[in-house]
């Protein structure tokens, strides 16, 4: 199978299984009445438009050098992986901003539903998955796109089992704005992961060297 066949194929996988954890997050997370679930969904949400995202620059990194661009095509999963994180980036500012506005509102909180437990159980298991299989195929391949891809959605399964401990302690002391709480902390993680993504793509552009060891063999 060819490298453009490849990305285009994990890919869909990416899209396809992120789809589904995304809707049944945000779902079961306005269901229920929890925030970091919502959230947790959103963040999967972004995962889709990522993997739609590459299986377009799959496409354009193997057409033949043109006279404009006389180098091919190749530069554009590093243009790809940048905007990647920039969006990664907008999803966690948009999850700190309602977290906080959640954390001060006079409004009276409830107890999320125990199924919002479930639904955040299922989804750690999909997300281990996924990036387990999108890190072995951008290993396979040497693609940047998919490792970072496959660094984000292994920063999901981190975010993903926060959730679960937020929502377990909410239901054990009582207390809804943990789960707020729990919400702020992953919009943190997930602005830290798009900042390290955005600037390890600027090696690649560049046409850096990751590990400067090298020169030492």
């Amino acid at each position: 199978m060819s490298r453009e066949n490849i990305l285009i194929k994990t890919s869909w996988i990416s899209t396809i299984g992120n789809a589904i954890l995304s809707a049944s997050k945000i779902i079961i997370g306005l269901w229920t009445g929890s925030l970091a679930v919502v959230g947790d969904g959103i963040d999967s949400a972004t995962d889709v438009v990522i993997s739609i995202v590459m299986i377009f620059t799959a496409r354009l990194i193997n057409r033949p050098p043109s006279k404009k661009y006389v180098f091919g095509y190749e530069k554009a999963e590093g243009i790809a992986t940048k905007i990647l994180s920039l969006v990664i980036f907008y999803a966690g500012v948009q999850m700190l901003i309602s977290s906080i506005q959640s954390i001060f509102s006079d409004e009276v909180k409830g107890i999320p539903s125990s199924i919002a437990i479930y639904v955040t159980v299922f989804s750690i298991i999909g997300k281990l998955l996924l990036a387990l299989y999108q890190y072995k195929q951008g290993k396979k391949i040497n693609s940047s796109m998919l490792t970072a891809n496959a660094i984000n959605m292994r920063n999901d399964v981190i975010i993903s089992t926060g959730v679960l401990l937020g929502l377990t302690f909410t239901f054990i002391f009582k207390l809804p704005i943990l789960d707020s709480i729990t919400g702020l902390i992953i919009s943190l993680f997930i602005i830290k992961s798009s900042i390290s993504i955005f600037i390890d793509s600027n090696v690649e552009l560049m046409d850096g060297v990751k590990d400067v060891n090298v020169y030492n063999k």
